[in-house]
């Protein structure tokens, strides 16, 4: 309140513009919620509960625990710790965000809760127990998990929701229920992994099924009618096939309920999955549409980025999807003033020929604070802040560095000429010319931030070769890693020597050698580069006056322009006239 008064007056005395960029705040409740230990420890002892109540009120009347509440709130607190202490070893990360340990936890009862549901459904609908082990939605937590958080919290899922879910069934029947919860999760878990289409989720939920049908057989729960008490007649038949028809179809329909609680939960929790990924990657989004048009070298820039990224996050494991929708994203700051970056300025004048090195820099500095504000303003999705934020760490802007230094020296010069007084010498900051920060958080920003420096001092090479181009790469890494840029975040060296080895990959194959076409005398030449075609003179007048033929005198100058754009003659030549096939 009292920061919109100051603005006030200063917008007043005409110091401010009026205009505020947008930033991303967030309130210390919030940030105690989603990262308080206090917090982290109240879920797990409410998670303790919730299954202590379902294994006490709704468990089978002869399960392991019937009718001892005591030992069954102790046996699942211990369970429980055994899961921290799991995801304390091989997951440390998870524990210190409560959103994860929530996500977890949640889905574990969500799926005890879906199995009871289920078996009311088949004590109800056959009561011979025809059905029992076939209808649970065994698949729910695992490809809940893996799609929202990884393979690893997956298993962790189908591992607990097994055990706990023993503890409502029949004793008698727990292993065997072990046995069918544990082979259709981890199928879960195999076939859920980088899922990014829904119609692909579908069709793990029916191969869950098959698995479950597979058990079922296996175990004796769907018998042959060869083997049956009927004998091979029709009913046996008819039995095992709707039997495997509800293990199949229960299986799917758990695939399409995960399905559609994804929005929902995505949203809530603020994870996006590869689905979702894949849905933002569309070009038509309208700061991308507005790049187009407004700064086309930045938009053909951002999509080379993009395929950089993309291919090298695949090399070593990172989510690829994700670093091609960032890259598309992490210049958008440059939309403020494109006419100030040279991908946008082509054969034009220089506006920074106007200006001092200080004032350049701060411009093209400023495209990463623009662009927080942009993405903000279109309620981008958070990951892709962290990258508009983050691809430039805080390295140098080199450029305008040198530049201020040249003409500091130039200043000195003048004033030892005696042209220049000594206080006029401009002062050089080396903290004014670096980009704020903060430095690559995660891998898939610092492959951005990499390929974004990576594709830029490309265009600058001439006549590219491998040799050329394996030299820049090499010579960009290590700048990058003698500057700490990729301190904080988890690449390793031999991350790098990958990321390396596909980035020379993708550039050597973007930046090969177009073959020169041989010219045939009369023929219509033809630009390896362009589609268009150049009528070419048959003989010149050398030629001519060799044959004896005396030259023509030149025509005046009709206005007409020359080259590609040159209008057509009075009698063109047709356009395939001297091309053999």
């Amino acid at each position: 309140m009292f920061e919109f008064f100051s603005q006030l007056r200063l917008k007043r005395k005409g110091f401010s513009s009026g205009k505020k960029r947008r930033k991303q705040r967030e309130h210390a409740f919030f940030r105690l919620m989603r990262e308080g230990r206090m917090i982290c420890v109240l879920l797990l002892l409410l998670f303790v509960a919730a299954i202590s109540a379902l294994s006490v009120y709704t468990a089978h009347p002869l399960s392991v625990f019937a009718g001892q509440p005591v030992k069954t709130t102790v046996v699942v607190l211990v369970l429980t710790i055994t899961l921290v202490i799991q995801l304390r070893i091989h997951l440390p990360e998870t524990l210190r965000r409560n959103s994860r340990v929530t996500l977890l936890t949640s889905s574990i009862v969500g799926q005890m809760l879906l199995l009871k549901f289920s078996e009311y459904l088949a004590d109800t609908f056959a009561t011979d127990g025809s059905f029992h082990f076939l209808v649970a939605p065994y698949a729910f937590a695992p490809m809940l998990m893996a799609l929202l958080l990884g393979r690893n919290h997956a298993t962790y899922a189908a591992i607990y929701a097994s055990l706990f879910g023993a503890l409502l069934v029949e004793g008698s029947l727990a292993f065997q229920f072990l046995i069918f919860s544990l082979v259709a999760g981890f199928v879960a878990v195999y076939l859920t992994h980088k899922v990014r289409r829904r119609g692909r989720l579908m069709t793990a939920g029916g191969y869950v099924g098959f698995a479950v049908v597979a058990v079922g057989f296996t175990l004796g729960v769907i018998q042959w009618p060869i083997f049956s008490e009927l004998g091979p007649v029709p009913e046996a038949w008819d039995t095992m096939g709707r039997q495997a028809l509800a293990a199949i179809l229960v299986s799917t329909f758990t695939a399409i309920l995960v399905g559609g609680l994804l929005p929902v939960i995505e949203a809530t929790f603020r994870i996006t999955t590869d689905i979702s990924w894949i849905e933002l990657a569309d070009l038509n989004h309208p700061l991308l549409k507005r790049m187009t048009i407004e700064a086309p070298g930045t938009y053909h820039h951002s999509l080379v980025v993009a395929n950089l990224a993309e291919a090298a996050a695949e090399t070593v494991g990172a989510n690829a999807t994700l670093c091609r929708v960032c890259s598309y994203f992490h210049d958008i700051g440059k939309l403020t003033k494109p006419e100030y970056f040279i991908e946008n300025i082509g054969d034009g004048d220089n506006p920074h020929d106007d200006l001092t090195p200080t004032m350049s820099a701060l411009i093209v500095i400023a495209h990463v604070k623009d662009g927080v504000d942009l993405a903000l303003k279109h309620k981008l999705n958070s990951e892709i802040i962290a990258v508009i934020r983050e691809h430039h760490g805080t390295s140098l802007v080199q450029y305008f560095y040198h530049r201020a230094l040249k003409l500091k020296e130039d200043f000195e010069e003048l004033v030892r000429e005696g042209k220049e007084r000594a206080e006029d010498v401009p002062d050089v900051d080396i903290e004014g010319f670096r980009y704020p920060g903060p430095r690559p958080q995660t891998r898939e920003s610092a492959i951005i931030s990499l390929a974004d420096a990576v594709e830029s001092a490309s265009r600058c090479l001439q006549k590219p070769t491998p040799q050329k181009i394996e030299q820049l790469i090499d010579e960009l890494t290590r700048s990058r890693l003698r500057e700490g840029q990729f301190d904080e975040c988890p690449l390793t060296l031999q991350d790098l020597a990958t990321i390396k080895a596909s980035f020379y990959s993708t550039l050597r194959s973007m930046l090969h050698n177009r073959i020169s076409y041989p010219k045939t005398e009369g023929a219509v030449e033809l630009d390896a580069s362009s589609v268009e075609a150049k009528p070419k003179k048959a003989k010149t007048k050398k030629l001519k006056a060799k044959e004896g033929e005396k030259p023509t005198a030149k025509a005046p100058d009709s206005g007409e322009k020359t080259g590609s754009h040159a209008a057509p003659s009075k009698n063109p030549r047709p356009a395939g006239a001297g091309i053999k096939d």
